[in-house]
């Protein structure tokens, strides 16, 4: 019995200097050079690649092909504002919208119902009152 607690002291020893070592190694290599130069050469990296895209994008826009592009779009985006389209798409949603009102509120008043029927059920019941006991009979 007497080698129990021993045994769990030296586990929990063990497990508290393991977790010192890692936290010690952790440290460690956070701090150190080559993580210090990785961590330098990848964000020069990310900002080369986006300066690189941002280069590419401003160019893409700027050609004729890019400028006809978004004119076409500009032009259906006003063609549809002024079409009926926008105008029957808004109704359906409203239709759809309101019916799903509709049924939902149908639902809750059925579950409302249920609800009301089922919490009187419990609260009707009387609590069992315990019969008087009969005297002792006098002897």
């Amino acid at each position: 019995m007497s080698e129990e607690p021993r045994t769990e002291r030296s586990i929990v020893d063990e497990l508290s200097k393991l977790g010192k070592q890692v936290a010690d190694a952790i440290k460690a290599a956070w701090e150190s050079e080559d993580r210090k130069k990785l961590q330098t050469e990848i964000t020069d990296g990310l900002q080369q690649f986006g300066n690189q895209v941002s280069e590419a994008v401003d160019k893409a826009g700027e050609s004729k092909a890019a400028t006809q592009i978004r004119e076409r779009a500009e032009k259906v985006v006003t063609e549809v504002r002024e079409s009926d389209v926008v105008d029957d798409v808004r109704k359906g949603l409203l239709t759809g919208l309101d019916a799903i009102n509709k049924e939902l509120g149908k639902l809750l008043e059925k579950l409302e119902a249920q609800r009301a029927l089922e919490a009187p059920a419990e609260s009707v019941e009387p609590p069992a009152t315990p019969e008087p006991a009969e005297p002792p009979a006098e002897g």
